[in-house]
This record gives structure tokens, C-alpha cells and sequence, in this order.
């Protein structure tokens, strides 16, 4: 089953900070990473479940299978560009000069 692209976004919670005080009025960037890296292991979880009912001669047609694979793949790349980039950020921003 595919998700529609506005129902994925939609799920998405929103971060609001609040100007005077500086702490967020939302879940903490830790929070919401860690939800992120859920989900991701869920999707692949899924996809991996999927691979082996088709495998068994299970109920699974083979379109369903290759979305979930896919789904799964684009997750995982996402994760790791997304790793990558918090990396570059966090190194660009302790190599700044005071």
C-alpha cells in the first residue's frame, strides 16, 4: 500500500520555537531524529517482511514488493544524506572563529 505524498507530509510534526524565551514549543531536534530513524526502520521492516511472504507464495503481488523495496531504499538514502549533511554542519560550525 502507497502512501499518498500529502498524507506523508502531513504526519510530519511541526518544531515552533518561541521567540522571547529560545526553547522550542515543539519536540526537540533529538525527538524528531529519532522518530525519523523509526520510521526508517519500520519502512525497511516492512519491506523485509513483504520480500519473505512473497518468497513463502504469500499473498504479495510483485508491484507491492518493489515499492516497498524502494520506499525502503529511498529511506535509507535519506537518512545517510541526511546524517552526512548534520555532519558537515556541526563541522562548519565548530570550525568558525569567535
Amino acid at each position: 500500500m502507497v502512501l499518498p505524498i500529502s498524507s506523508a507530509l502531513t504526519a510530519i510534526p511541526a518544531v515552533t520555537t518561541s521567540a522571547g524565551s529560545g526553547s522550542s514549543g515543539g519536540m526537540s531536534f533529538s525527538d524528531y531524529l529519532g522518530k525519523a530513524l523509526d520510521e526508517v526502520n519500520q519502512v525497511s521492516a516492512r519491506a523485509d517482511q513483504l520480500a519473505v511472504e512473497y518468497a513463502s507464495g504469500g499473498p504479495v503481488s510483485t508491484a507491492d514488493l518493489m515499492i516497498a523495496e524502494t520506499q525502503a531504499s529511498l529511506a535509507v538514502d535519506l537518512l545517510s544524506q541526511t546524517a552526512t549533511r548534520v555532519q558537515q554542519a556541526y563541522t562548519t560550525l565548530m570550525n568558525m572563529q569567535i
